[in-house]
């Protein structure tokens, strides 16, 4: 989970607009220490827990790496900076959740690396098919580069120089030949969904991937 003071929200927009790559996203990344895993999943299902009875208020996505170093990345979009500290002043108004996510952290220490935390703007001009369409999606290709690469997704840039080219695909052969056309630096990332709180329009989309985590409730399936 992230970090208190830094947890943003992914816009929770239907339709085109949802498709559509946000202004800002937030990159958050936690590496694992060896063994670390099994206890890291843990805290993280406790962490969705409390965001949903808790009442976090915006949805956020995790995304573990399948290739490459062991990581979780949390993604939070914002469709501008007044976006970004309205959200940010939302969580500092309920305290109860401010307090338990403290804890959260403290307890993901000794399992995890220091994190790694960049905020990157969308570069339109970078970006070849850039939908943003999480609903339904399953995995994500992530490219990590410098200089003026351009390639198949959204490119976000971070103000050191960094661009990261993401992508959402529905499923994993699919994940594998985006991967595998993009070059050695695409690596592929699941969506992970007993962590993290979903948009309902996700939920919507495929609702059997997403029933594992605590927002989705069994009076939600249809009958």
């Amino acid at each position: 989970m992230i970090l208190p003071m830094v947890l943003f929200a992914i816009q929770a927009a239907g339709g085109a607009a949802q498709d559509r790559p946000p202004k800002i996203l937030e990159i958050y990344r936690d590496s694992m220490k060896p063994g670390g895993e099994a206890a890291y999943r843990q805290i993280e299902e406790d962490a969705a827990r409390i965001c949903f009875e808790l009442k976090c208020p915006n949805p956020h996505l995790a995304i573990e790496s399948l290739n490459g170093a062991p990581e979780v990345w949390w993604l939070n979009a914002f469709e501008s900076g007044a976006h970004k500290e309205q959200v940010d002043a939302a969580y500092r108004a309920n305290k109860p959740l401010m307090a338990a996510l403290g804890e959260i952290s403290k307890r993901k220490a000794s399992v995890t690396g220091t994190p790694v935390n960049v905020f990157a703007a969308y570069n339109p001009g970078a970006s070849r098919d850039p939908s943003w369409a999480i609903a339904g999606a399953r995995y994500m290709i992530v490219i990590t580069t410098s200089g003026s690469r351009v390639a198949n997704g959204a490119a976000f840039d971070a103000p050191d120089g960094t661009r990261f080219i993401l992508k959402p695909v529905r499923t994993r052969p699919e994940a594998d030949a985006a991967a595998a056309a993009a070059g050695p630096r695409a690596r592929v990332f699941a969506i992970r969904p007993y962590w993290g709180l979903p948009a309902q329009e996700w939920i919507d989309a495929d609702r059997e991937f997403w029933k594992v985590n605590p927002s989705f409730r069994p009076s939600q399936v249809f009958q």
